[in-house]
């Protein structure tokens, strides 16, 4: 029989004995690889970032990283579903946290279902073309849709995507009639256009600036507030004559909730450390995006307001997907 003194005894003991063992466990982390989960396909704009910052991160933390590709919302329900021990990362952004939810049923809440460690990536939008279009500009783009409505393909990295709503967006905006036609991930798409099996895309920049620099696309506008500094001869949308229009997405890392606050402040110190080092500023630049790290409730302040603002946009423009 035991003892009420004895059995609180042995609790207390037990505690004492095993916080040591957890605090331990948080100092040394990490012990082991770490995998990365990224709701895209290999190839997207997502995808490349994550193995950006999954590289820089592996490096200054002395463990190697695993990616795994799962789309979309599966992917992101697979992210809330690991162990919450800072061995499984997963990357989130203003598409599939922040909008996702508004235009598609899905089963979380990323509000409450996630824990948002660090930004560290802001990327603008790219409307382009294929270059065999007779087209040089926004408004030439604009001219040709209208004169020819229902028969120019817009393509996107599937449906609810950052690229479709930016696209829907600007479709809105621009009083246009295009075929919007989804492709399974952002390689694909682009692909797409690049081959001519669509016209145009509007999509995050990652990824596609290759393709524009080796004259496999053609850039007409940038969704940013200001030109990117790479294509310093391509207007933005608002120069284009779209005033009010903005595309500029970001990208983050999120851990499973319950994962301990120490492993995540080390993240976070880590992903702030590694953004500025010269080869990981060159690797997002190379990309025309840009390394930016933010605190803790920094992010989870920006997964709030975007969350609130995405959804409000997608409301008045009508956008709702299957």
């Amino acid at each position: 029989m035991n003892h009420p003194f004895m059995t609180a005894m042995t609790v207390a003991a037990a505690t004492l004995m095993g916080w040591p063992l957890v605090a331990g466990a948080q100092e040394t982390y990490p012990t082991k690889p770490i995998r990365v989960i990224v709701p895209e396909v290999v190839g997207s704009a997502a995808d490349l970032m994550s193995r950006i910052i999954g590289q820089r991160i592996g490096e200054a933390l002395g463990q190697p990283v695993s990616y795994e590709n799962l789309f979309l919302e599966a992917g992101v329900e697979k992210g809330i579903k690991a162990a919450p021990d800072g061995y499984t990362l997963m990357y989130g952004s203003s598409g599939n946290v922040a909008l996702l939810p508004h235009v598609k049923k899905v089963s979380f809440d990323p509000l409450k279902d996630l824990t948002p460690v660090a930004r560290f990536v802001i990327q603008p939008t790219l409307i382009a073309s294929n270059p065999a279009l007779p087209v040089n500009t926004l408004q030439e783009l604009v001219a040709m849709i209208k004169a020819n409505p229902g028969k120019l393909k817009m393509s996107t990295a599937g449906a609810g995507t950052a690229g479709h709503f930016a696209g829907e967006m600007f479709i809105a905006m621009a009083a246009i009639k295009p075929v919007v036609t989804h492709y399974n991930g952002g390689g694909p798409a682009i692909e797409a256009v690049v081959n001519g099996d669509s016209q145009w895309t509007v999509a995050p920049i990652g990824g596609r600036m290759p393709h524009v620099q080796s004259g496999k696309l053609k850039a007409l506008a940038m969704g940013s507030p200001t030109r990117l500094r790479l294509l310093p001869n391509v207007p933005t949308v608002i120069e284009s004559g779209y005033p009010g229009y903005e595309a500029t997405g970001w990208g983050a890392i999120f851990v499973p909730n319950g994962t301990p606050q120490p492993i995540i402040d080390k993240l976070n110190a880590t992903i702030a450390k590694v953004v500025t080092l010269p080869e990981a500023k060159k690797q997002f630049e190379e990309q025309g995006t840009e390394g930016a790290s933010s605190t803790q409730a920094e992010m989870a302040k920006l997964l709030r307001d975007d969350y609130a603002r995405l959804g409000d946009m997608a409301k008045r423009i009508g956008l709702k997907v299957n």
